[in-house]
């Protein structure tokens, strides 16, 4: 098979492990990669001629499946591929759709822990204000004892559930999938309205969009901590900041936005007792290697006839 990276960048590219080109290309299959976003569609379909397979780090913009004949799979260097790839375009071309569902899962959820634990203990206010000369002492939150509740239990919040018990908490779950997690799983009115933190790990489907709405946030004890690293769009961002400002949250932990970067004049920029990062959960030299990995062995099993990982075929 003739495999393609088409949107590559030369860091991504150095992360490909030489065993496993080694054995693609003991295989009979080559890969060529191409630095740098194409700036057209025709440039992608220029790029994708002749491919069979597609490693795609980035969007791939609608109608180059359907102009690339002879692509019959791509696979996507994430989890969310439903974001970057017209799945039901996919679908009537034929082409397989696959993604890496455990990347980052570790990295992520050791993200939203150090969001927690920044909340919790002012962390980001107390840096500031010694840097401006101040030094106040204010009480912080103790997380040993105080009920956790993570909301989705793929493979991140397995991993929250984890962390979250090495501390000493009390974990709850909820799933839209009933299933064994090891700890028990509960309605997510009961789990908002009886948590001391709540760490959202939720994929961005048309089911959990917007999932977090008032009613939900109105749960929230006055000390509760929301953590969001997963998407901007399951939570109401406005109701969010307005129940801060009310002071009717302890404190939000957020990875992700609905726009990202947020315009200037967001609410939740103004909002207090908020701890932001730049959507960078997932971003470590070992979960960045791990995605290469799963993205380029998606496409070898599919050359072997044993696709997985699918999304879409």
């Amino acid at each position: 098979m003739r495999l393609v990276c088409a949107d590559g960048e030369p860091q991504y590219r150095a992360m490909l492990a030489e065993e496993q080109l080694a054995r693609m290309r003991a295989d009979g299959h080559e890969l060529v990669w191409f630095d740098g976003v194409p700036e057209t569609t025709e440039g992608w379909i220029e790029r994708l001629r002749g491919a069979d397979g597609l490693l795609l780090l980035w969007d791939l913009p609608r109608g180059v499946i359907a102009a690339s004949p002879q692509l019959r799979v791509v696979s996507f260097a994430g989890t969310g591929v439903e974001m970057y790839v017209d799945l039901d375009e996919a679908r009537a071309a034929g082409v397989t759709v696959c993604n890496v569902p455990s990347y980052a899962a570790n990295a992520v959820a050791e993200h939203a822990l150090a969001l927690i634990l920044a909340v919790a203990r002012g962390v980001v206010d107390g840096d500031r204000e010694v840097r401006a000369g101040a030094w106040e002492q204010t009480e912080g939150l103790e997380l040993r004892g105080r009920r956790l509740g993570v909301v989705g239990a793929g493979p991140i919040g397995m991993r929250m559930i984890e962390l979250g018990k090495a501390l000493g908490m009390s974990v709850v779950c909820w799933t839209r999938r009933k299933r064994k997690v090891g700890v028990p799983l509960v309605e997510l009115d009961q789990l908002f309205a009886t948590s001391d933190v709540v760490s959202l790990h939720l994929a961005h489907l048309p089911e959990t969009e917007g999932i977090v709405d008032r009613r939900l946030l109105g749960l929230l004890q006055p000390h509760a901590i929301l953590v969001n690293t997963a998407r901007g769009s399951l939570v109401d961002e406005a109701v969010l900041a307005e129940l801060l400002e009310e002071g009717a949250i302890g404190g939000a932990g957020l990875d992700v936005l609905v726009a990202e970067p947020p315009p200037r004049d967001h609410p939740l920029l103004a909002a207090p007792r908020v701890v932001f990062t730049p959507h960078v959960g997932f971003h470590t030299a070992e979960s960045a290697r791990e995605m290469m990995r799963g993205t380029l062995e998606n496409l070898l099993a599919f050359a072997r006839g044993a696709p997985q990982n699918v999304r879409w075929r």
